[in-house]
């Protein structure tokens, strides 16, 4: 195992810091998840200069009822240790079913974030955790110029209803921006255009029985991909993350550490927003190697030459 002290420096290769985009959508609740969140939140406390931009995504999303949902005391006390960290932007996930669900159900789901403020929780003496949202993810959207002015009227409404709080509000078409929408560059903090498996292998499934990486579905990963996000100024609004870094299935073979700090480097050197790596998928295992949330945090540190 090479110590990520050891990493060489990407110093200059990027205009500005190359955050962590964390798809972390497991439920806060039982052992394993909660060293999950617990993990991530020493990640954000041992890397004080690394932006973390962290997904929250409860039952997929709005409309909650009430809102915030009653779930909200298992999830208070990460969301306010994340708010209370300078380096940590709290995102809320809005699903938009291919940017066919309405424009109204989308920006009252998007209200509903906006009001968040504080929520009690269920540890001893509980207080009132701080859970505002500082942004928005909108997942599944379709590029299609024929629905530009719909995706530029969602993400003006989202960038003015948090101006005040900093963003981001990050646009997920999992693909390359299709030609004609690229003013949607111009309007996103980030855009996630390259959202893939590392494996070349079939075999898991999260949740249910849909396989993460299907055969012939998707462009596995590897250095050279980073680079299709395109010129430098859609790079630096670009965001990329790779699930399933292991080389097989079944039997279980996990990539290497080295590959990781490949990797991880080739995405640094595009200078892209943000990124992330995950050993599986995103609701479960965000300790398990190569690909934890130690090891990708300490190796975008390094690699930058931050703290």
């Amino acid at each position: 195992m090479k110590s990520a002290a050891c990493l060489p420096s990407l110093v200059g290769a990027a205009s500005a810091t190359v955050g962590l985009l964390v798809p972390l959508y497991e439920y806060p609740s039982g052992t394993a998840a909660t060293t999950d969140w617990t993990a991530l939140i020493a990640a954000v406390d041992a890397h004080p200069q690394l932006p973390f931009y962290v997904v929250i995504n409860d039952g997929n999303g709005p409309p909650y009822s009430p809102n915030p949902p009653s779930s909200m005391p298992d999830w208070a006390q990460y969301i306010d240790a994340l708010n209370s960290r300078a380096n940590a932007k709290t995102i809320g996930y809005v699903y938009t079913s291919q940017s066919t669900r309405s424009y109204s159900d989308l920006t009252a789901a998007v209200d509903q974030y906006a009001s968040w403020t504080t929520s009690a929780g269920f540890t001893t003496n509980a207080s009132r955790y701080d859970i505002h949202i500082d942004g928005i993810f909108f997942d599944e959207i379709d590029t299609v110029p024929t629905k530009l002015t719909n995706n530029t009227q969602l993400t003006t409404y989202a960038k003015t209803k948090f101006a005040e709080r900093g963003g981001p509000i990050v646009l997920n078409p999992g693909t390359l921006v299709q030609a004609g929408s690229e003013s949607l560059f111009d309007l996103a903090d980030s855009i996630l255009q390259i959202e893939t498996c590392y494996t070349k292998t079939e075999g898991a499934t999260d949740p249910g029985p849909i396989l993460r990486c299907p055969s012939g579905g998707y462009s596995p990963f590897t250095p050279a991909l980073a680079a299709t996000v395109g010129n430098a100024s859609q790079s630096a609004k670009s965001s990329i993350v790779v699930h399933d870094f292991y080389e097989t299935w079944s039997p279980f073979v996990p990539a290497s550490l080295s590959t990781l700090q490949t990797d991880i480097a080739a995405v640094i050197k595009q200078g892209v927003h943000s990124f992330y790596f995950t050993t599986y998928g995103y609701t479960t295992n965000f300790t398990a190697s190569p690909a934890s949330i130690t090891q990708v945090a300490d190796y975008a540190a390094q690699l930058q030459g931050l703290s």
